[in-house]
């Protein structure tokens, strides 16, 4: 795979500073670790490292990896600003075992991680290494801003709009990707530049996910559209995978 993040990680977080990750989400994962009592979580496309600190918050051991060599050196800064000092490595999430020997209670591949993969066979590849990581009864967590409904708004979004800088998305789509244009803005004395980076995910959605989790050996597999465990529906504007 090509790495999408080399010069897009060293900007990343002007989405938000990492420890701002709270509220629903924090208290969705915090009750579902409890419920399955989950102690050990590798997230395995921790990207610059905001879901490694939450968890971490939580109570949990978390480990972290992720395909962008550039994402893992900002995750390790913003980890150690913090006084976090959680294990991170370089390591494509279709191929967990090169890395991993030991399993989980759970694994994580949240933020829409997973649709960078764009053929069937990558993504039943991935899950099963995913489902191979995991103890018995573990739990895989997907998340995704991709839902029936928001791929019907508008093209054109701003994600970010502060006096010094503005972040822009612009998306196209087919039946099967959908592309998003960033287009960062910086305006300020202090820095004056615009750059643009393009995502390009697989479009998976409800059915799709418990088609491919089905292949790849998972049984129980539950979907929600919001973090307040509401199931997913064509009006939902998120999507919550969990299964085991």
């Amino acid at each position: 795979m090509k790495d999408n993040y080399s010069t897009f990680a060293y900007d990343y977080d002007e989405f938000g500073e990492i420890d701002h990750y709270l509220g629903a989400e924090k208290t969705f994962f915090k009750s579902l670790f409890a419920k399955h009592q989950v102690e050990s979580v590798l997230d395995c496309a921790c990207g610059t490292g905001q879901h490694l600190y939450m968890m971490s918050e939580l109570g949990v051991k978390v480990v972290g990896s992720d395909y962008s060599q550039a994402m893992l050196e900002v995750a390790e800064k913003n980890l150690s600003e913090r006084g976090k000092e959680i294990p991170l490595h370089q390591c494509d999430f279709r191929f967990l075992e090169e890395i991993y020997k030991d399993k989980f209670d759970a694994i994580v591949c949240l933020t829409t991680a997973l649709p960078h993969l764009h053929t069937e066979i990558d993504l039943i590849t991935a899950l099963k290494s995913m489902k191979a990581r995991l103890k018995d009864g573990g739990l895989l967590v997907l998340t995704q801003g991709t839902t029936h409904r928001n791929l019907t708004l508008p093209p054109i979004e701003v994600v970010v709009n502060r006096e010094d800088f503005s972040r822009i998305f612009v998306k196209e789509q087919d039946d099967q990707f959908q592309t998003i244009h960033v287009l960062d803005l910086y305006h300020s004395p202090k820095r004056m530049e615009n750059n643009q980076y393009d995502i390009v995910y697989k479009i998976i959605l409800d059915d799709e996910y418990r088609a491919l989790l089905t292949e790849a050996g998972f049984k129980q597999i539950q979907i929600y559209g919001d973090y307040e465990g509401t199931p997913y529906d064509k009006e939902s504007t998120r999507l919550i995978v969990v299964a085991q």
